[in-house]
C-alpha cells in the first residue's frame, strides 16, 4: 500500500513541477488555454453545419432520443 502512495504523492510532484514550469499556475494562462478550446468549439460547430446538427448529437447522445 505504501508504494502506491508512494507512487502517487510522485505523480502529484511531476505534475506539480510541469504546471510551474509551464506558467500555469496562473490564472490567466488558465483564461487563455480555455478561452481558446471554446473558440475552437465555437470554430468546429460552425464548420460542421451550425447549431442544429450540434444539439440533435447531443440530444441523442445524453437523453437518447
Amino acid at each position: 500500500m505504501s508504494e502506491k502512495t508512494n507512487t502517487k504523492n510522485i505523480m502529484i510532484e511531476k505534475i506539480k513541477w510541469l504546471v510551474s514550469d509551464l506558467g500555469l499556475n496562473e490564472f490567466n494562462a488558465w483564461l487563455w488555454i480555455v478561452g481558446g478550446a471554446a473558440l475552437t468549439a465555437a470554430v468546429l460547430v460552425l464548420l460542421s453545419g451550425g447549431f442544429d446538427e450540434v444539439f440533435r448529437y447531443w440530444r441523442v447522445f445524453f437523453l437518447n432520443l
